[in-house]
Parts: structure tokens; sequence; C-alpha cells
């Protein structure tokens, strides 16, 4: 059996400071991601486990801990389920191959899918941080938890600029701000708010995308009358604010 994959990477250059990611077709049919590295290439699953893998004849070892949970619970009432520092590294391993496939999500602009591993990934640091019997493991969930939450808000915000919808990715965007500043406030750090690499994101990105958004024509004529306004522009004023008013009486008509 020929297993060297030289011929493969050989039409693939390695881009170091890059990310190189392409979707082909696997041998069964299905869809798969592949990954080009400095050594080789990674190659994961399209839906499901990234790996392939059924942990314990499971999808996930996420979905495999949930109902180990609710059987713990069941028999023994709440609070008898509790994680291992085995247990929470097993999860992170799989959090990280849920990683890879997210930011590859990114690159092949699958928002939706983007989204939903990082939704995995949450959910893995919301049962490390809720079950966990080692405090450093409830610390690494709490850690990387602003992380993957800006992740999911900017896949959901990309997916509304996608429609060109504008105003919803905006209101994502401002959603997902609030959700990192409460958690901070949560946790005891509001000292990080002015700090946080993710927040510093979310915010500059807010203005770049509210900059950007088409206007209404009732916003074109308010923001021309308030330039003319400051210029001294009287006549150009007066006549835009007639104008503006006679679209809001009609505006208003129409709702009617």
């Amino acid at each position: 059996m020929d297993s060297d994959i030289g011929p493969i990477l050989g039409g693939w250059e390695y881009a170091p400071g890059e990310l190189s990611v392409r979707k082909i077709e696997g041998g069964n049919g299905g869809q798969k991601i592949q990954i080009r590295m400095d050594l080789g290439l990674m190659q994961l699953e399209w839906s499901g486990r990234p790996d392939a893998i059924r942990p314990h004849g499971h999808t996930s070892l996420l979905d495999y801990y949930l109902e180990k949970k609710q059987q713990r619970e069941d028999e023994r009432g709440p609070g008898a389920f509790s994680l291992s520092r085995e247990d929470c590294w097993d999860l992170a391993q799989e959090a990280m191959k849920y990683y890879w496939r997210r930011i590859s999500f990114f690159e092949l602009k699958e928002y939706q899918r983007a989204e939903e591993d990082a939704r995995h990934n949450l959910a893995i640091l919301d049962m490390c941080y809720d079950y966990a019997e080692n405090d450093e493991d409830r610390q690494l969930a709490e850690q990387y938890r602003v992380f993957v939450t800006a992740h999911r808000v900017q896949a959901r915000a990309l997916a509304f600029l996608d429609k060109d919808a504008h105003g919803e990715a905006v209101a994502e965007i401002r959603q997902g701000i609030v959700e990192i500043e409460a958690f901070l406030e949560k946790i005891g750090q509001l000292d990080q708010l002015d700090d946080c690499p993710e927040l510093l994101f979310l915010r500059e990105w807010e203005t770049e995308v509210e900059s950007n958004r088409p206007r209404s024509p009732r916003e074109r004529l308010a923001a021309e009358l308030q330039a003319a306004v400051a210029e001294d522009k009287f006549e150009l004023a007066a006549s835009l604010r007639d104008r503006l008013r006679s679209l809001e009486t009609e505006q208003a008509g129409q709702e009617l």
C-alpha cells in the first residue's frame, strides 16, 4: 500500500502565518476539511465529531457526559455527578478538535457551522465549570469562555452581513458585548473591561459595521441636514428640513 502523502502536499504549499483550508469530497461521498500544516495536513469531518470517533457510542464526548450526568442524578439526586481531572482533560481535547474545525469554517465562510462548533465548546466549558472536581479545571473553563463567546458572536454577525443584514449584525455584536461584560462582572473582573482583547475587537467592529450600514432615505437626509447646519448653509438646511418633514409625513401615512 502506497501511503506517501508527498504528491498531495507537493501541489499545496505551506504558507507560514496563514491558515490554508480547503473543502474536499471524501471517499464515501461526504465532505471533509483539510488544513495544510508545516509537516503535512490535518483532515476533519464536515459534521459530527471532527475526528469521526464516537466516544462510548455517542456523537461526541460532550453528549456522553450529558447523558451520564442525567443518569447519575436520576439515580442519586442533584449533585451526584462530577468530572475528574481526566474527564476534563478529555473534554478539553475534544474542544480543541472543534476549535480547529471552527476556525476552518470561518475561512470557508461557513458561518452557521462555525457558530454550531462554538456552541459545542461553550457547552463543554459550562460542564467543566459546573461539575469539575478540581478548581484549576473550573478556572480554565472560565478563562476560555470570553474567547469562544466572541467567536460565536462573530459567526452570527458574519452570517447576517452575508445577507446584507447590517442592522441585525450590529445588534448581534452589541448583544455579544453586553454578554461578555456581564460575564466579566460575574467573575469579578470588571477591571478587564477596557483591556479585554475580545471586547476591544467587538467594539471596533461594531463601529465599522455601523458606519458601513446602508442608510435609509430618512437617515441620509438627516445626516445631510446636520452637515448643512454645521457649515452654516441655512438655505440648504431649510430645504432639507422641509424634505425630511415631508418624508416623515409620508411614512406616517403609510403606517396608518
